[in-house]
Order: C-alpha cells, then structure tokens, then sequence
C-alpha cells in the first residue's frame, strides 16, 4: 500500500477517514437513489433521505478537505510560485499557512458562537444540527494538522 504521509500514525488515521469516506458516498448514493425511485415508481418523496443525504455529502466532502490538507493535496495555484526564488516560495508558504490557520480559528470561533446559543435540529429526522455543523471542526482540526506538519517540513528542510 502506498504511504500518503511519512508517519504511520498519521497514514492509519487518513486509512480510517478513507474508509469513513467511502461508507458516506455509499450512504448519498443509497439514499439519493431511493428518493429518485420514490419519486418515479410512487410519486412519493422520502424527505428523510434528502435530510440523510445532504448530511452524509457534507461530512464526506469536508471530511475529504481535511484528508487534502493532511497529505498536502489541496488545490493550489502554483504558477507563480514555481517561478519565484526560493526565498519567496518561502514566504508564499508561509502567508499560505498564516491564513489557513486565520481560517480555521475563525472555524472554531464560529462554531463556539453557534452551539453557545443554538438548539436547532432538522425538520423531519430531528438530528441536532449542531452534528451537522460538527463536520466543520473535525475539517479544521484535520487542517490545523496538515498545516503544522507542512510547516514543520518548510523550516526543516527549506522546501515550500
């Protein structure tokens, strides 16, 4: 199996979410085809599937950013970076970095402010949003890791 990081700790957790991962997309496309089949074979739309869906693709696509993060995968526009001295690729990745974890504290704030004074939950399954919401911090933990390590391997070695 190929290695995705250099620390096995870190290549069993990405593993583990891979795994979660793809028990998610089979979760949207069970209950996404049983709503379209629903709603062709008997004119009836299962709202719990929609509600079920819309949970397991966010969970999926924002646990899938924070795998990005972790092995460096991320989109990025390299163009220019490629082309600066190596003294400024350096500071590109730093600012890069610094705004990450700008966005990801700005994650946890959010969060905090919202579950502080917020109880609310989905209209027909009645699962607490704050599940929902839940998806953005596990993200940003995830993220914060992958920017720690990044980081760690641009001071170590000199490489952005």
């Amino acid at each position: 199996m190929k290695s995705r990081s250099g620390n096995a700790y870190l290549n069993k957790l990405i593993s583990g979410l891979d795994v979660i991962i793809g028990l998610l997309v089979i979760g949207v496309v069970v209950t996404v085809s049983m709503n379209v089949f629903g709603r062709f074979i008997f004119s009836y739309s299962f709202a719990w599937a929609a509600e079920i869906s819309r949970l397991f693709f966010i969970w999926m696509v924002l646990l899938g950013a924070g795998i990005a993060s972790l092995t460096n995968e991320h989109v990025a526009v390299t163009l220019f970076k490629e082309k600066a001295p190596p003294m400024l690729q350096k500071i590109f990745a730093l600012l890069a970095a610094a705004i990450i974890y700008a966005v990801c504290i700005s994650i946890f704030l959010g969060f905090n402010n919202i579950v502080s004074g917020y109880v609310g939950t989905t209209p027909f399954l009645g699962i607490s949003k704050t599940v929902l919401y839940s998806a953005m911090v596990v993200m940003a933990i995830l993220t914060i890791i992958g920017n720690t390590i990044f980081l760690y391997k641009v001071f170590k070695r000199g490489a952005a």
